[in-house]
C-alpha cells in the first residue's frame, strides 16, 4: 500500500518547480560511456557552432570559483584565437564543461536537453572565461553577420552528480590550470552564507566580492570589496586565539592567512559574525575621525606622518570613500594605521553562552579614547617613518591594545 510523505512530497515538488530546461542545437552529441556510468555519472560530449550557445547558461555558473574577468590574459588570449583563427577554434579551445540533473539529444530535431536542479550541483563547471568571450563576441556581431559565423565550442556534459561535495570536489579537479583563490573555494563550500545573512540589508552588500573576479548583476562591475578584507576586520575581534601578548598582526600583513585562520576556525568564529556590522563600521569611524583626534591631541599635522595624505590639499584626488558608514574622508590613511586601533577593542568582546556580545559599544568608547591611542600611533609612525614596518610593530599592536584594556579594567566593563 502506498504511503503518502508529505515531507518527500514537497521536496519533489520544490525541486521540479525550481528546474531549468535549457535546448539548443548542436552539430553532434555523443555519450561516452564508461565503467562508473551508473554509480556515479555519465558523460557527454557535444560541439555547437558559437551562435547556438544559449545565454540562459549565464545564470548557472555558481558553481564556479571564479567569475570570469573578461580583461584578464586568459581572455583576451581567447578572443585573439577567436577573432584570428575562427575556423581552428574549436581546436585550439578547451570548451566548456556543464553539470546538469539530466542531459538528452533529439535526433529529429538536432538538439540537446539540458535540466539544472540546484545552483550548488549545476551549471557552468569549467570555461567560465570562454563562455563569457562567446557571448560578447556573437552579442557583439550585427544580426546581419550572425549567419556568417561558423565557430564551434567544445561541450562536456557530466550528467548525475547527487550531491554538493562530489560537485566540489570535482570543480576543485578542473580548475587548475590557473590557481583557484581559497576565498573562491571557502565560497563555492557556502562557508560566507552567515555572512552574507547578517550584511544583506546593509547599502554596501552587494559590493561584497566573495570569491575572486566577482560581478555585480546589476551592474555589470567588478565588486570592489574583497571578503579577505572583511575578514581580517573579524579576525581582529577573534579573542579565542589572540590575547595581550599574542595580537593578530597577520590580519594586516598577511591576507591569504586571514583565509585560512577562517577556513581552520570557522566552527569556533561563527559566534563573531553577528559582531561584523558594528566592526565594519568602527572600521570606518576610525579612519575617518583619527585625523582630527590626532591634531587636537599631538598639536601636529596628521597629514605630515609618513605615508598620509592629505586629500583637500590635491585638487585632483577624490575623497576617500568609507563604505561602512557611507562617508568620505578627507585623508589617504595606510592601512597599518587602523589595524592595530581596531584591534585593540577586541577588548570590549566577551563569550557569554557560546555567544560573542559586546560589553560597551565599541564606537562611543573609541570616541573617548581616540585623542591618547591616535598621539600613540603618530608617535610610533614618526619614530619608525615607514607605514608597512609600523603595521607589523609588535609593541604599537600592545600600546593600542593596552589603551583600551585598560579602560576596560577601570569601568569595569
Amino acid at each position: 500500500m502506498f504511503l503518502f510523505c508529505p515531507i518527500l512530497f514537497n521536496l519533489f515538488i520544490l525541486k521540479h518547480m525550481q528546474s531549468t530546461i535549457i535546448k539548443f542545437p548542436v552539430a553532434s552529441f555523443r555519450r561516452i560511456e564508461s565503467p562508473f556510468d551508473e554509480t556515479v555519472a555519465r558523460s557527454y560530449v557535444a560541439i555547437t557552432k558559437i551562435i547556438d550557445l544559449p545565454a540562459e547558461i549565464d545564470g548557472w555558473r555558481k558553481i564556479n570559483p571564479r567569475d570570469p574577468k573578461i580583461t584578464s590574459g586568459v581572455s583576451k588570449k581567447i578572443q585573439k584565437s577567436l577573432e584570428n583563427n575562427p575556423d581552428q577554434f574549436l581546436f585550439r579551445n578547451r570548451g566548456i564543461t556543464l553539470l546538469a540533473e539530466k542531459a538528452s539529444y533529439d535526433n529529429k530535431t538536432g538538439e540537446i536537453s539540458l535540466e539544472f536542479v540546484d545552483q550548488t550541483r549545476h551549471g557552468l563547471l569549467d570555461g567560465g572565461h570562454t563562455y563569457r568571450v562567446l557571448q560578447n563576441y556573437v552579442h557583439g556581431t550585427e544580426p546581419s553577420e550572425l549567419k556568417d559565423i561558423e565557430a564551434c565550442v567544445r561541450l562536456e556534459i557530466i550528467e548525475g552528480i547527487e550531491n554538493l561535495d562530489d560537485a566540489v570536489e570535482i570543480v576543485l579537479a578542473r580548475n587548475t590550470s590557473a590557481q583557484v583563490k581559497p576565498e573562491s573555494l571557502e565560497e563555492l563550500n557556502q562557508h560566507f552564507e552567515e555572512i552574507k545573512q547578517v550584511l544583506k540589508d546593509k547599502a554596501y552588500a552587494n559590493r561584497i566580492a566573495y570569491k575572486e573576479y566577482e560581478i555585480d548583476e546589476a551592474t555589470g562591475e567588478a565588486k570592489d570589496i574583497d571578503i579577505k578584507e572583511i575578514l581580517s576586520y573579524l579576525v581582529c575581534f577573534d579573542v579565542d586565539h589572540f590575547d595581550q601578548e599574542k595580537h593578530p598582526i597577520m590580519a594586516y600583513s598577511q591576507k591569504s592567512n586571514v583565509i585560512e585562520h577562517f577556513k581552520s576556525y570557522r566552527p569556533v568564529l561563527m559566534k563573531y559574525i553577528p559582531l561584523i556590522p558594528k566592526i565594519l563600521e568602527l572600521r570606518d569611524i576610525i579612519y575617518k575621525e583619527i585625523p582630527d583626534a590626532y591634531n587636537k591631541a599631538a598639536g601636529g599635522k596628521f597629514g605630515a606622518l609618513t605615508g598620509i595624505i592629505q586629500i583637500n590639499n590635491r585638487p585632483k584626488m577624490n575623497n576617500e570613500e568609507l563604505p561602512f558608514i557611507s562617508g568620505e574622508a578627507n585623508y589617504r590613511i595606510p592601512s597599518a594605521f587602523i589595524y592595530p586601533i581596531l584591534a585593540a577593542f577586541r577588548n570590549l568582546v566577551k563569550i557569554e553562552q557560546g555567544r560573542a556580545i559586546w560589553k560597551d559599544d565599541p564606537i562611543k568608547v573609541f570616541r573617548t579614547l581616540a585623542d591618547e591611542i591616535a598621539k600613540t600611533v603618530g608617535e610610533q609612525a614618526k619614530e619608525m617613518r615607514n607605514p608597512t614596518k609600523l603595521g607589523k610593530d609588535q609593541a604599537t599592536w600592545k600600546l593600542c591594545n593596552n589603551i583600551v584594556r585598560i579602560a576596560v579594567l577601570e569601568r569595569s566593563l
